[in-house]
């Protein structure tokens, strides 16, 4: 899909532009966690298997690679929320295809497919900071 590789490209543009913009090294505080790897937030990566053992820390941001035209992540309040997939009244809604979200704080957040057959088949994701 044209979009998909789109998105992938401007992961690979932002990454190195960031790298560059920072003398070529990563701020060891900070690391920058792409969902889903080279696949992105997209119903065939395995999200859970990409987030097993991973380590978030405050100060780290993850990003969201999507097609916006096939799909869009709301963030959650509640685990409640989060298992039954309901996206009725959601943090915020991400829907430009490529965010960045920091994570400034400890606690857990909730990312989740806003078509609720995808959310079902576990394309969420829960970050324990």
């Amino acid at each position: 899909m044209v979009g998909v590789k789109m998105v992938k490209a401007l992961v690979m543009i932002m990454a190195v532009a960031l790298s560059l913009g920072l003398g070529g090294q990563w701020a060891a505080a900070q690391v920058h966690h792409v969902v889903g790897g080279d696949r992105g937030w997209d119903s065939s990566s395995d999200v859970a298997s990409w987030s097993a053992g991973r380590v978030f820390r405050a100060g780290d941001k993850i990003w969201l690679a999507y097609s916006p035209a096939q799909e869009s992540i709301a963030e959650l309040q509640s685990k409640e929320e989060y298992e039954s997939c309901d996206v009725s009244n959601p943090i915020r809604m991400y829907t430009d295809g490529f965010d960045v979200i920091p994570l400034d704080g400890e606690g857990i957040r909730y990312f989740v497919s806003s078509k609720y057959d995808n959310c079902k088949n576990w394309l969420k994701l829960h970050v324990n900071v």
